[in-house]
């Protein structure tokens, strides 16, 4: 989690991640309000499916104590929150709406007659009106309960891969520069993850779990100074903006094994390379890409199977 922390939330947490990831919990009380209909208007079948693994994720999932029990003993507040969508909820909040407004399936289930139907037309017709209404009802949660899918403008594909065409250009300098098969690169938190989706043989500088510490926290002096963990020192210049000293820095590039930096345009940390072995290399149109000469460079092996492979071959014939 980017901006929410389980130790500063406390018992507060569960409402927070809520609040941010599902709209104000109105994805929860969707889910909330289809057990209800369950309990009170289901059919046995309906509530053996859906009304114990209901009641398991009250008592768990949505027991706000539960997120700080767990955290005594694993690190989950970067994963808890993706508990919230499991197949359980998805299933009844789809499940509901169908139900409500295909309504007509259960006549001609039940085996009504034409004639019987006619004599229920009346109260068809009200139905009709009232599916009308809860489909009504339910498109404006649909749409109003989230993010639009336009919210932040229209952004029109640039290729294939669905990333920014200057993503793919600083990937091919990158790959043009480095006599390595698997350069290895400090990009800004946004390309960072992009690059990782598109580029495998691109390794990166900092892993997620590191970015997502650093865009929530900053770094006391004894972590930058640690020689344990290299990288926040240069997550602690280059993305919170800290003070590092430039030895220091450029003994965390040799020892991350980090041979390009890619900054946007304008980035005051780049005035951290002067006197520094970095020079900069290429530009596109709004970013600089920066590279320091590793005295070892970064050697990246691709695990052989083969053999492995072989062996599994041989025992399967005999």
């Amino acid at each position: 989690m980017q901006s929410i922390n389980i130790y500063e939330k406390g018992i507060s947490y569960l409402s927070a991640v809520m609040s941010v990831y599902m709209e104000n919990c109105a994805y929860f009380l969707i889910y909330l309000a289809g057990l209800i209909y369950i309990l009170i208007k289901g059919d046995d079948k309906e509530k053996e499916m859906f009304l114990p693994s209901g009641i398991l994720m009250f008592l768990t999932i949505y027991n706000p104590i539960v997120p700080l029990l767990l955290n005594k003993f694993f690190d989950v507040n970067s994963e808890y929150y993706r508990l919230f969508w499991i197949a359980p909820v998805i299933i009844l909040c789809g499940y509901i709406a169908a139900k409500l407004i295909g309504a007509d399936a259960d006549i001609t289930a039940a085996g009504i007659t034409s004639a019987e139907n006619r004599a229920l037309s009346g109260e068809n017709h009200t139905n009709k009106n009232e599916r009308i209404i809860i489909c009504v009802l339910i498109c404006l949660i649909a749409l109003t309960a989230g993010n639009f899918v336009y919210s932040k403008g229209y952004n029109k594909i640039e290729n294939i891969y669905q990333m920014p065409d200057e993503l793919i250009e600083i990937s091919e300098i990158i790959h043009e520069d480095s006599t390595a098969e698997y350069p290895k690169a400090f990009l800004e938190y946004e390309y960072n993850m992009q690059m990782r989706q598109y580029d495998a043989k691109m390794q990166l500088t900092i892993d997620r779990e590191d970015y997502l510490r650093g865009v929530r926290e900053s770094f006391p002096q004894d972590m930058i100074e640690d020689d344990e963990h290299p990288q926040y020192r240069i997550l602690a210049a280059l993305l919170r903006g800290q003070y590092v000293d430039g030895t220091l820095f450029e003994e965390a590039l040799e020892a991350t094994k980090t041979e390009y930096i890619v900054l946007s345009k304008g980035n005051d940390q780049s005035e951290l390379f002067n006197g520094l072995d970095i020079k900069l290399i290429a530009e596109t149109d709004n970013h600089e890409i920066y590279k320091y000469n590793v005295k070892e460079p970064y050697i990246y092996e691709l695990i052989d199977y083969s053999d492995v492979e072989h062996k599994f071959s041989f025992r399967r014939l005999k």
